[in-house]
């Protein structure tokens, strides 16, 4: 290199040097998130920080790299949603809170008070904490609605908002901006912001240009309502409904009303699991602050549950459990309603406690406690129920302020289920004859009483019935194999045997015997049978024998099986392992 070049080059540099203080930023900012590791897709106020942990939010750190003259500048970051927290005027020096896009104002408000100056929501309104150095005079924050972004004016070298200052700084500084939420309904996966600057000639530089605030959304329940206990929960007892009926202790199972107003089970219970381990939030964990949202109808999230089909005369009654497995002893929840009918349908759970780190599971119980004389189940069919995060709201109004009258958080309708939890089924006796036959001189005599006659009166007794009796047959063909099935339902015409009435009913007290032969007659069918009959008797308490004889030196007499109610016990997968014929 020449001695020219040379001293060309160090020219160069000194002149670089000296122009160093006034064309180089000399504050260096960067933003350090506290991230949410999860919010529910359908919350309108989805928290952008640790929940549950008083100040988290953006730190915004300004690292000195040289003293400087710095001049007011306007911090903007942007969010991927809706903005539904807004700050509150008070704490700003010139008393506004958002800003149209180009000049500041106070936030708009509504017929029903939505936006204006205060902050939202009450108790834990978006706000700048623990300003220092550089920034302790940082104070101006401000919600862009149409750009959903905020706004944070920085401090000259003399700590003011506006214009320039002949002082020069040389301090670092930190601040932090807590409460923002956004809108997450319809989003998935990671949200990111962006952040920026309005001028980049102030002698601030921003170097953290896009971080994450949210790692991702998620539904907030792990699927419907479940048939089941919490954790580490074996049984359910239960009193049973007006008069005892239906009590006992059970395994997990529905519910079961018999359509004469009697009740075969009485108690249930079905469980919620969380979708993450921090979905369900009491009132503090759904806030940045000691307090949480502190506006009047804001207790956290809320599960509203819905019973349908209710029938007039039936009331059920609800109770909460969370086991006693240690991954869900810091559930803690209330119910706002433990009485369920035709016209009170809902209730909702509140949390009073629960765990950042564990996912839940709530356990609601639910018992039969009347089924008037009147009540409308002599039809079959179901009560179920469904369950959705509570309350509702928008989120931000019409104008795009943000709003909080709704309840804070809210969230968006998405019910899950409905789940059966009772069963209305038919009264009746399920019956079946392993094996029946007529068979050259032997054939199989069937005896059915209907027991619903007896002596027990009111401490126990059946409730008197009348019903009419199906008949399924199941053959077996001569070169082995299924035949093929037929059936006969008795009736003022089909009145085989003896001991049916008139309209083809076997009435409280009565039995009817019946030859297969004749029972085969009755249904058309001629030749010979081998096979299985099931009887299905439309009263409770049906019982019976069958005697296979060949009338004269051979007969073998055996109990037809009971099974219990096929609607409500599954055959495909029954109780214990194996099905019981001891109904």
């Amino acid at each position: 290199m020449t001695l020219k070049s040379r001293w060309i080059g160090l020219v160069t540099i000194l002149v670089l040097f000296a122009m160093a203080p006034s064309s180089f930023a000399q504050v260096q900012i960067q933003i350090f998130p506290d991230v949410s590791s999860q919010e529910v897709q359908t919350n309108r106020n989805a928290q952008t920080a640790r929940p549950g942990t008083n100040g988290a939010g953006l730190l915004v750190s300004g690292s000195l790299l040289a003293s400087s003259q710095l001049t007011a500048t306007t911090l903007r970051i942007s969010y991927p949603g809706p903005i539904t927290s807004q700050p509150d005027a008070t704490v700003n020096d010139d008393g506004v809170n958002c800003t149209d896009g180009s000049a500041a104002i106070v936030c708009p408000t509504s017929g029903s008070g939505i936006g204006g100056s205060a902050g939202i929501p009450a108790g834990d309104p978006m706000r700048i904490e623990g300003a220092t150095g550089v920034f302790a005079t940082v104070g101006r924050l401000r919600l862009n609605t149409t750009a959903s972004r905020i706004e944070v004016t920085l401090p000259n070298s003399g700590g003011g908002l506006t214009g320039g200052s002949t002082t020069i700084n040389s301090n670092s500084g930190v601040f932090r901006i807590v409460g923002v939420r956004i809108d997450a309904n319809g989003k998935t996966g990671a949200q990111t912001f962006s952040a920026s600057l309005n001028n980049s000639a102030n002698n601030y530089i921003i170097s953290t240009t896009t971080g994450t605030i949210i790692n991702n959304i998620g539904p907030g329940f792990a699927g419907p309502p479940a048939i089941g206990f919490a954790p580490a929960t074996p049984t359910i007892t239960c009193a049973g409904a007006q008069g005892g009926q239906g009590a006992g202790t059970f395994a997990a199972g529905t519910a079961t009303i018999f359509t004469n107003r009697n009740v075969a089970r009485s108690c249930g219970a079905f469980t919620l699991t969380e979708g993450f381990a921090s979905a369900w939030r009491t009132r503090t964990q759904s806030g940045n602050s000691s307090t949480g949202p502190t506006t009047s109808v804001n207790t956290g999230s809320e599960i509203r549950l819905t019973f349908n089909n209710v029938p007039a005369g039936v009331t059920l009654t609800l109770g909460s459990s969370r086991g006693t497995a240690s991954s869900n002893s810091s559930l803690g929840m209330s119910l706002s309603n433990t009485t369920i009918t035709s016209s009170s349908t809902t209730s909702k759970i509140t949390f009073v406690g629960t765990s950042p780190s564990d996912t839940e599971v709530a356990e609601i119980d639910y018992n039969i406690t009347n089924v008037s004389s009147t009540a409308a189940v002599t039809s079959p069919g179901t009560i179920s129920v469904t369950a959705t995060l509570f309350p509702f709201g928008d989120g931000i109004d019409s104008a795009g302020v943000p709003r909080e009258d709704q309840g804070y958080p809210s969230f968006v309708e998405a019910d899950v289920g409905p789940t059966t939890i009772v069963n209305i089924i038919a009264a009746n006796t399920t019956m079946l004859m392993p094996y029946a036959l007529v068979l050259g001189q032997f054939d199989t005599g069937l005896a059915v009483a209907n027991t619903t006659a007896d002596p027990f009166g009111g401490g126990g007794g059946a409730t008197r019935a009348n019903g009419t009796l199906i008949l399924d047959f199941f053959p077996t063909t001569s070169t082995g194999g299924a035949g093929t099935p037929f059936s006969l339902t008795t009736s003022s015409t089909v009145k085989p045997g003896s001991g049916l009435s008139s309209d083809g009913t076997l009435g409280a007290g009565a039995t009817w015997t019946v030859l297969m032969s004749q029972l085969l007659s009755a249904a058309g069918q001629t030749g010979n049978f081998i096979g299985y009959v099931f009887i299905r008797a439309n009263f409770l308490n049906g019982h019976g024998t069958a005697t296979i004889s060949d009338f004269r030196t051979y007969s073998l007499t055996a109990n037809v099986l009971v099974l219990p109610p096929p609607a409500t016990f599954s055959r495909d997968a029954p109780s214990g392992g194996s099905e019981q014929l001891h109904f």
